[in-house]
């Protein structure tokens, strides 16, 4: 959908394919995150669908918030308490991946202290928390790697400390259940 994203340009592209479908007459609910744009948005189709006389239950189960997006929300709160740690992990992640001159020199570093593991670093992406939990599996496994590289390269600065991978040890058994 070309832009903008706003409520009222989201109900008439979805009004339009629930009548192409030959659907506008059968629907029950909608699923929606917490957008602002998706409050507009089902207010309004929640009114034409109404007009229409075509809600179930007189709409009264229309708007169903998305609970995956509920449970990213929770989860990226208990996250917060570990900010300096994940920020650290991520940052000496992020450094690491940043050249392909950085990551030979951290391969002889994880040869140098004789970690055995085939796991790729991963990069998380900050909203979403099954890729924090993918970025610590990876790391974690790579402590010993990372604090050897801070010794013979001046410029990685971040490296985490030893209660910083704790942390992330207590973060990513937290994150593991759901994970699963």
């Amino acid at each position: 959908m070309i832009p903008p994203h706003s409520g009222v340009e989201l109900v008439a592209m979805i009004y339009d394919c629930l009548k192409e479908w030959g659907i506008d007459k059968k629907v029950f609910c909608i699923t929606l995150d917490n957008a602002t744009n998706d409050d507009s948005l089902q207010t309004i189709l929640k009114g034409h669908l109404g007009l229409q006389k075509s809600l179930l239950c007189d709409g009264e189960f229309f708007h169903v918030h998305c609970s995956a997006h509920i449970f990213n929300l929770i989860i990226q709160e208990g996250l917060k308490a570990a900010t300096d740690a994940l920020f650290r992990i991520r940052e000496s992640v992020k450094y690491v991946k940043g050249s392909d001159r950085r990551m030979r020199k951290f391969e002889q570093c994880v040869k140098q202290v004789g970690t055995n593991t085939n796991l790729d670093l991963h990069l998380d992406v900050t909203t979403r928390w099954n890729s924090t939990y993918l970025m610590l599996e990876s790391s974690l496994q790579y402590e010993k790697a990372f604090s050897s590289l801070q010794l013979i390269d001046r410029n990685y600065s971040l490296c985490p400390t030893f209660d910083h991978w704790r942390s992330g040890e207590k973060i990513f058994g937290f994150l593991e259940p759901f994970y699963e």
